[in-house]
């Protein structure tokens, strides 16, 4: 099972309740495209002494198998509207997410592969 948690936090002066609303209509858009999809909507908020205040949610999306492709390019669409819409997304997964080819690219590891020693710059002493 591929699994995904995106934390979203509002980084504009905008009610909660729109931006929760917005929330909850893009997460029923994706599980009309996708119903193997399950998607859940967790508010997250932090206790105070007079009050708890709502300081983002959390957006868990679960995948049968391990094929993220379906549902990799409307996530991408997703996550850019909310960047623009002024909810700050952060991407968590716990390494079973294999991102297909939407995703973005990998960076090029450094560090030489087990066994291997890494190759001197040239002209260093």
């Amino acid at each position: 099972m591929a699994s995904l948690t995106i934390r979203c936090r509002p980084c504009v002066p905008v009610p909660i309740a729109e931006l929760e609303s917005w929330l909850a209509r893009r997460l029923e858009e994706l599980r009309a495209e996708l119903p193997e999809l399950r998607v859940r909507l967790l508010r997250l908020t932090q206790p105070l002494p007079s009050d708890d205040i709502e300081v983002g949610w959390l957006l868990e999306l679960e995948l049968p198998g391990d094929q993220c492709a379906p549902i990799e390019p409307r996530l991408h669409a997703t996550v850019t509207d909310m960047r623009l819409l002024g909810l700050q997304p952060t991407l968590l997964h716990p390494g079973t997410w294999r991102p297909g080819t939407h995703g973005p690219p990998k960076p090029a590891s450094r560090l030489p592969a087990p066994g291997r020693r890494q190759r001197e710059p040239a002209g260093h002493v």
